[in-house]
This record gives C-alpha cells, sequence and structure tokens, in this order.
C-alpha cells in the first residue's frame, strides 16, 4: 500500500467537533478554547467548521462576533441552527432570527424528516413540518453563499415511512439547500444500511448532493460514513476523537487516513503532508479539551502502533509491514516497541542498542531477561515504566564500581510522639565505591526523601539537578503487596517509574530513590557524552 490517493472524487470534510463535540458530557469549551482548535483545524484542511449556535449561549454568540474580524487560510465557517419553531414564523422566532443573524459563509439548518418526531416531538401536522423547512431554508438561502440541511433521523425516518421522508428531501432541495446531510441520530444504523438508503436517494434525486452525519452508538459511525462515501455521499461530518453527544460521532481521525489511504479518496486541503499531521492535530485539540486522547484510539492513540508481544517485535523488526497496516509516519505517529514479561532477546536487544549499550555477551542477555520477567511477577510494569528498565539495565551492565547504588533505605512509622505520626527515615548511597548515609524524622517522608537525595547527590556533584517529579501515587496489587509509581517530567512528556514493597511509605520513597537515581545515571550518561564530542571536535 501507498499514500498516494488514487481516487479523482473529492469528500468535503465538515468538523462539528465545537458544536456537536460541545455536547460531550464533561467538556466546555471556552472562548479562546473554540477560537485554537478552529485555527488548528484551518492549518490542518477541514472544508467547512461549524463553530456554534448563534444566540444559543454568550460563548458562542462572542465566538461568532469574533469571526466575523477574521480571515481563514483554508477552512470556511458554519454557523447552526434549528428551523423556525411551529407557532412562529422566520420573522417572529427570535432564536431562528439570532441564529441565523451571522456573518458567516455557510448556513447549516437542521430539521425533522422522520415522520414519529413530527408527530411525538413536535406535535404538528406532518405537511406543517414540511412547511417550516420549506420557508426556513429559502430564507437563509437569500442571505448565505452555502446552504446545508441536516435532516434529522433521516434513516430511522426512511424505514418507517419512506414517502414522508422523502418528501422533506425534495422540499430542502426545491427550497435551494445545497446539501442534504443524511442523518443517523440515534447512531444505530450499520453500513449495509447506509448503503441501501443511498441507493434509494440517488436513484430518487440523481442530481442532488448528499452529506452524512453520523453517531457511534452502535460503534459503526466510522463504517457507516465510509459506506455513505461509497454510496455516493459528497461530505462526511465528524468531530476530531470521535467526541460527542453519548457515544460520540463519527471519528474524523479515524474516517479521513482510511478514506485517503484504504479507498484513495481525495479531500481538497488533505494532500500526504497534512495528513502527516493528523497525531499532532488530534494531541493538540485533546489538549484544549482537557480530555485525554483514547490510548487504543486507531491511527492517533498512543498504542495504536506500539508492539509488546515478542513475536510481533521480532518480526517488526525484520518488516513493519508483519504487524503494521500502514507507516506510523504517515499519520504523524511514530512506532514504540516496549519491554514487558513478554519479550524475548530480539526485543531486549533492541532496547540495549537504543540506550547505547552495542554489544551485551549472551549470557548478560540472558540474565537480563530473566530479571524481566522476575520483577514483572512482582508487578513491575516495565511496558508502562520505560525509566524503571532503564536504570535496572544501567544497574545490570553499567561499570561496576562507578555508578550509584542504593545501600540502604528504610522508612519506619514511629507511633505515639506528641500524637502525630512521624517517620524516622534511613537514607544510604553509594556512589562510586563511596558510601553515604543521611537520617531523618518528618511527617511527611516523600518530601524529607527528596530533600535528602538533593543533599546528598549535590555533595558528590554540584550542578546535579533533580527530577520533576509531579505525582507519587500507590495502588495495591492482589499479592497484597503496594506498587508505587512516579510520574516524571513535563505534562507533554511524562515518564514513569515503578517500584513493588510491602508498605505506603516504604514504597512511595523507594520509587522516589529509584527516580533520582535513575536521572542522576542518565544526567552522568550525558555528561560524558557531550564531554566525549567535545573531545573529538577539538581533535
Amino acid at each position: 500500500m501507498n499514500n498516494n490517493y488514487s481516487r479523482t472524487q473529492f469528500i468535503e470534510l465538515y468538523d462539528t467537533t465545537l458544536r456537536d463535540g460541545a455536547q460531550t458530557k464533561g467538556i466546555h469549551f471556552s472562548l479562546s478554547d473554540k477560537l485554537t482548535i478552529i485555527d488548528l483545524l484551518d492549518d490542518f484542511g477541514i472544508d467547512i467548521i461549524e463553530a456554534g449556535w448563534n444566540g444559543a449561549n454568550v460563548t458562542d454568540t462572542n465566538l461568532f462576533k469574533e469571526l466575523g474580524r477574521r480571515t481563514l487560510g483554508n477552512s470556511r465557517i458554519a454557523a447552526f441552527c434549528s428551523t423556525f419553531r411551529p407557532a412562529l414564523s422566520v420573522d417572529s422566532d427570535p432564536v431562528f432570527r439570532a441564529g441565523t443573524a451571522v456573518n458567516v459563509p455557510v448556513m447549516t439548518l437542521f430539521g425533522k424528516s422522520w415522520d414519529f418526531q413530527v408527530r411525538e416531538g413536535l406535535k404538528i401536522p406532518l405537511e406543517q413540518n414540511i412547511a417550516i423547512i420549506a420557508e426556513s431554508l429559502a430564507y437563509c438561502r437569500r442571505r448565505f453563499d452555502t446552504v446545508i440541511f441536516d435532516a434529522e433521523h433521516f434513516f430511522d425516518g426512511l424505514e418507517a415511512n419512506p414517502d414522508y421522508s422523502l418528501a422533506v428531501v425534495e422540499a430542502a432541495l426545491n427550497a435551494g439547500a445545497d446539501r442534504i446531510v443524511l442523518c443517523d441520530t440515534n447512531g444505530g444504523k450499520l453500513p449495509g444500511q447506509i448503503r441501501q438508503a443511498m441507493e434509494t436517494v440517488r436513484n430518487r434525486f440523481p442530481g442532488a448532493n448528499f452529506g452524512f452525519h453520523g453517531h457511534n452508538d452502535a460503534d459503526t459511525a466510522v463504517a457507516n460514513s465510509l459506506a455513505a462515501v461509497d454510496g455516493g455521499a459528497l461530505q462526511v461530518q465528524g468531530t476530531i476523537n470521535g467526541i460527542g453527544e453519548r457515544c460520540g460521532n463519527t471519528n474524523l481521525c479515524s474516517l479521513i487516513p482510511n478514506l485517503a489511504l484504504k479507498c484513495g479518496y481525495q479531500m481538497k486541503f488533505i494532500t500526504p503532508n497534512r495528513l502527516a499531521l493528523l497525531r499532532p492535530l488530534s494531541c493538540r485539540v485533546s489538549e484544549v479539551m482537557r480530555l485525554p486522547v483514547t490510548e487504543n484510539q486507531p491511527y492517533v492513540g498512543d498504542n495504536a502502533f506500539t508492539h509488546k508481544a515478542g513475536v510481533h517485535i521480532a518480526s517488526v523488526l525484520k518488516h513493519p509491514g508483519c504487524y503494521e497496516h500502514i507507516e506510523p509516519q504517515w499519520v504523524g505517529h511514530r512506532r514504540e516497541l516496549v519491554v514487558s514479561e513478554q519479550s524475548g532477546r530480539v526485543a531486549i536487544s533492541h532496547k540495549l542498542k537504543g540506550m547505547g549499550y552495542k554489544t551485551c555477551e549472551e549470557a548478560t542477555l540472558k540474565r537480563l531477561v530473566e530479571e524481566i520477567k522476575r520483577l514483572s511477577s512482582q508487578g513491575y510494569a516495565f511496558d508502562r515504566a520505560e525509566i524503571s528498565l532503564e536504570l535496572l539495565i544501567h544497574d545490570m551492565l553499567g561499570e561496576q564500581g562507578k555508578g550509584l547504588t542504593l545501600e540502604h533505605l528504610s522508612c519506619v512509622p514511629l507511633a505515639g510522639i506528641e500524637s502525630s505520626q512521624l517517620f524516622r527515615i534511613e537514607l544510604a548511597l553509594c556512589f562510586a565505591g563511596s558510601v553515604r548515609f543521611r537520617r531523618h524524622f518528618s511527617e511527611h517522608p516523600v518530601a524529607a526523601i527528596q530533600s535528602m537525595l538533593l543533599a546528598l547527590m549535590r555533595e558528590e556533584w554540584a550542578e546535579f539537578e533533580p527530577p520533576r517529579i509531579q505525582q507519587v501515587s500507590v495502588e495495591a496489587l492482589s499479592s497484597g503487596h503496594l506498587r508505587a509509581w512516579v510520574a516524571l517530567g513535563a505534562d507533554k512528556s511524562s515518564q514513569s517509574m515503578v517500584v513493588t514493597g510491602a508498605g505506603e511509605r516504604a514504597a512511595q520513597c523507594l520509587a522516589v530513590v529509584e527516580s533520582y537515581r535513575w536521572a542522576w545515571l542518565n544526567a552522568r550518561q550525558n555528561r560524558q557524552q557531550s564531554l566525549h564530542a567535545t573531545m573529538a571536535c577539538s581533535a
């Protein structure tokens, strides 16, 4: 497979992250958030960005005021609104008037296309609903460059009363809608049903332009979108990372590469170079939303191109196509080979080379594999705590007598002293054969151990910079022991250290000590490499 798009048909991308995505529980966009996401989508090359509903809330109202003063490089902005309410008209409905009082090129109106919704939801005659849709669209036709009609619940309606649903589409087209978007609003349809419905509307309205709007309640939104496109839809709607009400909307981060790489469709702005910005887009929007990207999300999740099983890693090192369906860099991702209790010598040898250990005796490699498996059986999760693995490798393969080892650590609670919980912390480190010792009493052993470590290490190396510890946490294991985690680094590039122990404070202190040891050994190694590079340049 290659990443040259073969079909000449252009598919229009319509993003509704800021409107339908904003209906996700727990997501609250500020004005700044929305403007940031609009800039990201514009830079990536989304054709139409649905910004929101003017007048529905303060944020959206202020957003459209700001957008009226902005010019985008690639995208066009769409406003979203309902048709006017049954008891009112295009002139008397303040919600409709506010929603359409915007200075943007695209207006998207939604209306009912399922007779059940008209009878039970709107409580009006079917003919009145069609008249409302036609009048609302005709009003917008005179005011906007492009008018889109979202036919809500279209597929349910087509199944229940095809004549009525098709009559709604016909009225929308006659009123001037440029695009009819067929909505699987309840998200329960399957690809075969979508394909059959597309065939019906294409046969009935051969000159019309159709789009598809899917929800993911049956976990088929992406598959349904592909079926709609194969059936003749020219526009697909969705959200970044698939956010949306209930189970979410069509995930554009899956749909776009599927359209391009699997189906060969072209999109106006999505060149191979732009497609390589997909994972950065997903991650950046995720940061703005304050909602992490799901680790196993296709194409963009952290685990999308991560290999753990020893057999898989051995095969991928021979040829990535053995266990990867595309090249990770095509979507801006990278391959990750993790070491765990499932790893064999091939995976660990690859890790050693990446750390600068070019050669390793077979017997040493065997001992390392056995030690990884032994510690993993005790609860060490090396696939989630890479710096724990790096420290183990340094300890086993580093120059003996020239490193930094932990000689003694204890954290003992002292009960009954002034009715507070006081701990006695003892620490002994060996620096290249020289042992240094500290004892301290504190009610806060985790903070105390960090102060003790820094004091000891700076006695040995005054320029040492301690690791940035974000969080220290503990979880119970089924064995009765505890597993302590330390998160290190900045938010965007955090790394983890893991240890196991019998007591909560002792495990936490051990995890902190091991984090400092890793930081020390890593810094010393980097310093030596820098000195060698400087000497080589001087020579």
